[in-house]
């Protein structure tokens, strides 16, 4: 694959409570990052929060009132690069091996699928 194919934007739908595991093991991602010095994961998981929140929630930088979720049952179509898919499965595939939450077993599982439907391919 090009280089440059791992820049272009591929839309994935989900459910906004789909997304917000995305959003919250990215985030600890990010966190984790910061400790160990890490500024390319920083970068990149704050570039995917950042499109979630103006995609999904409809934030605007510096414009006060943006930024409502939707109902976690409502869907989403998220556009990210292929990296950025590829990292985003990453992150999780690593905080789920770390311990899944009570509940739902197959939550991950299944998102993973929708993701990679989406993209096309297996991580990187």
């Amino acid at each position: 694959m090009a280089p440059d194919e791992l820049d272009v934007g591929i839309s994935v739908e989900m459910t906004v409570l789909q997304w917000h595991h995305i959003d919250g093991g990215v985030d600890n991602e990010v966190s984790t990052a910061a400790e160990d010095g890490r500024d390319d994961i920083i970068e990149t998981g704050h570039a995917v929060r950042e499109a979630g929140w103006s995609q999904v929630a409809g934030w605007i930088a510096g414009v006060p009132g943006s930024g409502r979720w939707p109902p976690n049952d409502e869907r989403a179509t998220v556009t990210l690069s292929r990296k950025q898919w590829r990292f985003v499965v990453r992150v999780l595939d690593h905080w789920e091996s770390v311990g899944r939450p009570a509940g739902n077993r197959e939550f991950w599982p299944v998102l993973r699928g929708i993701i990679l439907a989406g993209v096309g391919d297996e991580p990187a």
